[in-house]
């Protein structure tokens, strides 16, 4: 099941639960970045080495530096006076004290990294206790993005982010990794086999892919990257109905929410797509504000002149 066949079935089961039995024949698979699905399939504390595995391959950590085990924290964080709660999709620590978070992005969004920030200094400050000196820990933040963030960067779909001062990082105890999915998928299309990315994080993302697609996964590549029972665990089968019409409904004011900001979405596009043909020279803000449809005081003349 496709990222838009979900949300087709996520529209029609809202309105009518009882069509769930006639998905079932249809599908094979849950889509397995819906909130709910994806954290009963990569947070199951009866399987931690299927997190583990995970995150050092997305994160593409390995040897001294793999993570060696995993446990799971608390997901909310409360908010305190006039902050905001944050509710983590993953949250929890690696056998060094370690903090990991993980999100999933379902829609594009302009504030998407002002929220991961957020989030990201919540886990920070709860890291230090009175009397403690500020000796942080090594963070990590794992973004995964079902739809393309950064529409510009064709070509590059893993974005890792680090802290730097005059373009040299300082500071290695914070890595943040944005991961575009369907920007992976055509990439992978249209590159030529034998020339395609090899990386763990690579091969993780093609088993989502075959999970997507319904297509067979390969045993050994399932035990290698994750384990045996991940493809029981995307099974329709194995949600009773009760399970996914409740993620019907966590998804449903997701999907209205990503239809009324559709505009929003296409308008920040079209302005990041029309600076770039003024900064590139090839056409003027008044040329470009007219064929990408956006208004003439949002794009800076070349080279801010």
């Amino acid at each position: 099941m496709t990222r838009d066949e979900f949300f087709a079935m996520v529209k029609d089961l809202h309105e009518h639960p009882e069509h769930l039995a006639e998905y079932r024949k249809n599908y094979m698979n849950v889509y397995p970045f819906s909130d709910g699905i994806f954290k009963m399939l990569m947070a199951n504390e009866v399987k931690p080495e299927r997190t583990v595995k995970f995150l050092n391959a997305m994160l593409d950590l390995n040897g001294e530096n793999a993570i060696k085990s995993f446990t799971f924290g608390v997901p909310e964080n409360p908010g305190v006076l006039n902050d905001k709660t944050a509710i983590f999709d993953i949250y929890g620590t690696t056998e060094a004290g370690n903090p990991v978070l993980i999100e999933v992005q379902q829609n594009f969004n302009t504030l998407f990294v002002d929220r991961l920030i957020y989030y990201t200094s919540r886990v920070i400050s709860r890291t230090v206790k009175k009397s403690q000196d500020y000796n942080l820990p090594h963070i990590y933040v794992l973004s995964i993005l079902t739809e393309n963030q950064f529409p510009l960067e064709r070509n590059t779909y893993l974005h890792h982010s680090q802290l730097a001062r005059n373009r040299h990082f300082f500071y290695e105890k914070l890595d943040v990794y944005f991961v575009e999915v369907e920007k992976f998928f055509a990439i992978d299309d249209r590159t030529e086999p034998e020339q395609r990315e090899t990386t763990n994080r690579a091969e993780m993302l093609r088993i989502f892919r075959a999970v997507l697609e319904e297509k067979e996964i390969p045993a050994e590549k399932l035990t290698r990257l994750l384990d045996k029972d991940f493809v029981k665990d995307v099974s329709l089968t194995g949600y009773t109905d009760e399970t996914l019409l409740n993620e019907v409904d966590g998804m449903t004011n997701l999907l209205y929410e990503k239809q009324g900001a559709y505009l929003q979405g296409k308008d920040d596009r079209g302005r990041e797509d029309a600076q770039l043909m003024v900064d590139s020279g090839i056409l003027t803000p008044e040329k470009a504000a007219e064929l990408f449809k956006v208004r003439k005081e949002d794009i800076h003349p070349r080279n801010g002149k």
